[in-house]
């Protein structure tokens, strides 16, 4: 959900980067 909301802004808006909003051992995320 959350990746999907990120999508959204990059496509809406000139974004250039994100911080990446998972933590490092959150394997179910991506």
């Amino acid at each position: 959900e959350l990746g999907d909301l990120y999508q959204s802004f990059v496509r809406d808006y000139p974004v250039v980067s994100i911080e990446d909003p998972f933590d490092q051992v959150d394997w179910g995320a991506w």
